[in-house]
């Protein structure tokens, strides 16, 4: 039982929006329809308030990371500790407070990855720096994102910390193919769903994509 309580727990807890609510409280804005129309730490950057960002993933990691510290301070076994992340990462990303919006989960992730994979979070942090430097951070942060459960299996974890990050990386482009609303009926939905895949967005265009809220305010 105390398995259960920890893994629904951390669905829980990952599913309050904080982004979501910053941007209420802060700037009175949805931010389902605003930027990119990702409710996390990045359109909080985008649409919001730019030094709110920093509390907010700090939040969003320790969402994260609260589920499966949980279990391992509770002396539950690897299969607990990646359960509990995984149901962060899905409750984030499809969250009930928000009728299944949500976030990427990129953050919770991250927070995943502290309590039970340092080594497939310094991978990640090392990849997702590569795309910074050569501004690519989608498709750099998508390949740390899927470089977690190799280096976990190159580095000899449990099974169940390597099928939990497989997992929690298989919700993250989940997330990104389905956003938080279909493609416009007018858009060619191939083309929408591999700018998703690629860009995190539905078009390559960047600054179309995160001033499209902007324009119909």
């Amino acid at each position: 039982m105390r398995a259960i309580r920890t893994i629904i727990g951390s669905y829980l807890v990952a599913s309050i929006p904080v982004a979501y609510i910053t941007g209420r409280l802060l700037s009175g804005i949805d931010l389902r329809e605003q930027g990119s129309g990702n409710v996390g730490a990045s359109n909080i950057w985008q649409s919001a308030n730019n030094a709110a960002v920093v509390p907010v993933g700090l939040a969003e990691i320790g969402q994260g990371l609260l589920g499966p510290a949980i279990a391992i301070y509770s002396g539950l076994g690897p299969g607990t500790q990646a359960a509990a992340g995984v149901a962060a990462v899905a409750g984030h990303n499809w969250s009930p407070l928000l009728r299944f919006a949500g976030g990427r989960g990129v953050a919770h992730a991250i927070g995943v990855m502290l309590a039970i994979s340092r080594q497939a979070l310094g991978a990640f942090i090392v990849i997702s720096l590569i795309g910074v430097r050569v501004r690519a951070i989608p498709q750099f942060v998508g390949l740390g994102v899927l470089s977690a459960p190799v280096v976990a299996k190159l580095t000899r974890q449990p099974a169940e910390i390597v099928a939990g990050l497989a997992a929690i990386a298989a919700l993250i482009f989940a997330k990104r193919l389905m956003a938080n609303e279909p493609p416009p009926t007018d858009a060619d939905r191939g083309q929408v769903l591999i700018n998703r895949l690629l860009y995190d967005r539905d078009t390559s265009d960047r600054d179309i994509w995160i001033t499209r809220g902007a324009a119909h305010s």
